[in-house]
Parts: C-alpha cells; sequence; structure tokens
C-alpha cells in the first residue's frame, strides 16, 4: 500500500488515508506514552529516519489539514467544519513526513492542528501547543538534535526563548531559523541582481513589514545597496530602525513610507524599487491585486501568504525564504512542490544538525550579524544554496525577471515620502508582534 499519492509528475504529495489514521494512532500512543525519549532504531523502524532534527510546523490554511490528514475530509463532511476544526484541535502534534539528506542528517516534519487565526486568538494557549510540540518532537529526535521552529511559532515563543528552558531540560537546541530565512533572502538578492547585471550597489530594495525579520534584513542590506525602503503600520518602530541603521554610517539611503491610503502613492514606491520583500506575518492579504503595478518583483517571505500568487501581466511574486539542499528527499509538499527547495528556517535546522564542530550557534532573538556570516560560510562548505525562483510549484524564468528590471523606469529618482503617515485597516494587515 503506498503512504502518499502521485501527482502528474511522479511526486508525492498526499498521504493514503488509511496509512495517515494509523500514523495519527501511532503518534498519539507515542506523545502519551510515558517514556522521555524513543530510542533512535525504533524511531528509524517507525518513521523511516534517525531524526537529527525535528521541524515543527503549522498548517497554513484549512486546505493543507485536508492534504496532510486526508480522514479529514470525511470528518468535515459528518460533522461540518465548524465542528470539525473544534475537534481536529484537540489532537496532539503528529508527524507530517520525513527529510532523507546523502549526508544522513535526516530529520522529521512535525505539525499542530493550530490554524493561523489561533495564534492570534490566544497567545498562553499557543505557548503551550508549542511546549507540546517540543515534547513531542523530543522524544523523537536524537539527544542534542535541533528542533526549529517554522511559520508563527516563533512569534508566539518570542522567537523561541519561551522554549529554552524546555528545551534545555529535554537536551534539545532550539533555533527560530531567522538566520537561515535571513540568508535565504539576502542570497535570492543577490543572484536576482546577478543575472540582471545590476551591481548590488545600485540596487534599491523595498521591505515591507519591519518586524524582526524586516530589521534583519534591512540590517544585512544596509551598505551593500543603493536604497532601502521601509514600510510598516508602525511609525514608531519605523523611527527605532531608521536611527539604529544610520548609526552604522553608510552610503545607503533609507526611505520609508507609512501611508496606504493613496493607492497611487504606493504604486509608485513599489515603482521606484527593483525588489519588494515581504517579511511580515498576516491573516489577510496584505497588498491586494490592484496595488501591485506592472513591472514588479515581490519576494514574499510572509507567513501565511500575504500577497496573492494568481497575478496577471508583467508581475512576478517569488517565494520567499527558499534555500536547496543537493539531494534532499521529503514527500510533503510546502506550497512550492516536492523537490530539493525547503525553507530558510528548516535548512537551518539541518545546518545545525550538521555542524559537529559547534561552529554555528541557533538563532534565538534578533541574528546576529557574525553567527549570519558564519552560517553563510557553513551553506558553501555543505553545498547548500539559494532556492529555485518559485510560484508556488512553477519554475519563473529567470529571462522573465531580467525583462522585468530592464522595463523598470526612474530608479534614479529618490522617493518623496518620507513624512507620510501610512493608515491601514487591522484587517488589512496584523504586524508582526515577535
Amino acid at each position: 500500500m503506498q503512504f502518499y499519492k502521485r501527482n502528474e509528475s511522479g511526486r508525492s504529495w498526499q498521504k493514503n488515508p488509511i496509512i495517515s489514521l494509523l500514523h495519527l494512532l501511532r503518534d498519539t500512543i507515542i506523545f502519551f506514552f510515558p517514556i522521555r525519549h524513543i530510542p533512535s532504531f525504533i524511531v528509524k523502524l517507525l518513521y523511516g529516519v534517525r531524526s537529527n532534527f525535528i521541524f515543527f510546523v503549522h498548517a497554513r490554511r484549512t486546505e493543507d489539514v485536508y492534504t496532510g490528514f486526508p480522514p479529514s475530509v470525511m470528518m468535515r463532511r459528518f460533522l461540518g467544519k465548524k465542528i470539525f476544526l473544534k475537534v481536529f484541535s484537540i489532537f496532539p502534534p503528529f508527524v507530517l513526513s520525513n527529510i532523507r539528506t546523502p549526508q544522513n542528517i535526516d530529520g522529521l516534519i512535525i505539525s499542530s492542528p493550530f490554524l493561523p487565526e489561533d495564534f492570534f486568538k490566544n497567545r498562553k494557549k499557543s505557548l503551550k501547543e508549542a511546549i507540546k510540540g517540543l515534547y513531542f518532537g523530543s522524544k523523537l529526535v536524537k539527544k542534542g538534535g535541533v528542533l526549529g521552529l517554522g511559520g508563527l511559532w516563533p512569534m508566539v515563543t518570542r522567537r523561541g526563548f519561551a522554549l529554552t528552558p524546555y528545551a534545555k531540560s529535554k537536551n534539545i537546541i532550539i533555533t527560530n531559523g531567522h538566520c537561515g530565512t535571513l540568508i535565504s533572502l539576502f542570497l535570492s538578492i543577490k543572484k536576482i541582481a546577478k543575472i540582471s547585471d545590476i551591481s548590488l550597489e545600485e540596487l534599491k530594495v523595498a521591505i515591507l513589514g519591519v518586524g524582526k525579520m524586516g530589521e534583519n534584513l534591512a540590517r544585512v542590506l544596509y551598505g551593500k545597496v543603493a536604497t532601502i525602503t521601509l514600510i510598516d503600520i508602525n511609525e514608531r518602530h519605523l523611527d527605532f530602525v531608521e536611527e539604529r541603521l544610520k548609526k552604522l554610517m553608510s552610503d545607503t539611503d533609507i526611505q520609508r513610507y507609512t501611508n496606504r491610503d493613496d493607492i497611487g502613492e504606493m504604486k509608485d514606491v513599489l515603482n521606484s524599487n527593483h525588489i519588494v520583500v515581504c517579511t511580515t506575518s498576516n491573516l489577510r492579504r496584505i497588498l491586494r491585486p490592484r496595488d501591485i503595478p506592472d513591472n514588479c518583483i515581490i519576494i514574499d517571505d510572509s507567513r501565511p501568504e500575504g500577497i496573492p500568487r494568481d497575478l496577471e501581466g508583467n508581475r512576478i511574486v517569488l517565494e520567499g525564504g527558499l534555500m536547496k539542499i543537493p539531494g534532499l528527499v521529503q514527500n510533503y509538499n510546502f506550497g512550492f512542490g516536492i523537490d530539493e527547495n525547503v525553507f530558510g528556517c528548516l535548512a537551518e535546522s539541518f545546518l545545525l544538525a550538521s555542524d559537529f564542530s559547534g561552529e554555528l550557534k541557533p538563532s534565538l532573538g534578533k541574528v546576529d550579524v557574525e553567527d549570519f556570516s558564519k552560517m553563510l560560510s557553513v551553506c558553501q562548505k555543505l553545498n547548500v544554496t539559494v532556492g529555485d525562483f518559485k510560484c508556488r510549484d512553477k519554475i519563473v524564468e529567470e529571462d522573465k525577471i531580467i525583462s522585468i528590471l530592464k522595463n523598470k523606469t526612474d530608479l534614479a529618482a529618490t522617493i518623496p515620502f518620507k513624512n507620510i503617515c501610512w493608515i491601514f485597516k487591522v484587517e488589512d494587515l496584523l504586524e508582526n508582534k515577535s
């Protein structure tokens, strides 16, 4: 019996319903079984790998639940969506898939029944759910192994700090994955500049959402690009980030934009930058299709996705935060297909688990520039590279990216919007408060 159904390309994409039920039963027994740690050989028998790292995620939307746990489709029809989601929310964390690499640094992807809206409703409950995930993962990972946080888990765990006492007691390493994500965004920007024959020093980059990841990206780019435009609803936070950057002394011009009332002005901001990077957390779309001008390249690293993918015309939205681990084999589709591409935060878990010399530090809180440089170096040693240009599971051809950047106009002009106040409706954008 197949564990997964196959799509047209022959790659796995959905679990077999009967196997899914058996796996849920297996995971529930292990979660409640009173043992601190499962021996590695038993983990391999049950899950197919000796787990060096765990990557902890959550569903982006209810459709992910139906894909990852096919019996839920029948449960939804029988119980109704509302009751089904309430029943599903009491399930313990469970394993979605395994990850195998040629280096034998293998891992497991575990998930929780929590949906993004649950994180914003009750932070204490979300933290308890994160502790459950750590407890379950600690039983399956090798002692001294890594537990990486994906999606909104860093936000509800204070970027991993809230879990450190529990991780220490379980002898595992916690990382929020932000350094890996930052590397993937930085390398994506460099790659776009390189293929388009634009020097990094000439590049203009807008950062949409200046939370922790947005601030990290601004710090890494500051002094390397021509202009950074900071975009956020929190003007006081914009002041703070701008002041911190300017203390570093650089030729990089810092612009800011805090007004969304005038869509025309917003389009001008997007038009005046080579690349827009979205780094915020949200429940609803941050930009609507009508807000996005032609000849626009957006790297969307928001979780869940804040930028619509089904854009028409000469506009591109790239999946943000992708890295490629050569030879990696996985069976779960995170939304961008099944191949060697993984989230940067997952790649960080792999890198930490591969670092037997202890050269790397896990990401907790904001990313340290020295740690960023060290992880970049380890990526080169292990041949871990920036991921493919993708929109969902479709490869975006480099020629299209080059064509868009060539069509850009007025890039030498500064952006005259420093003192405008950008007021978002709460339902349009939820600030990343992690």
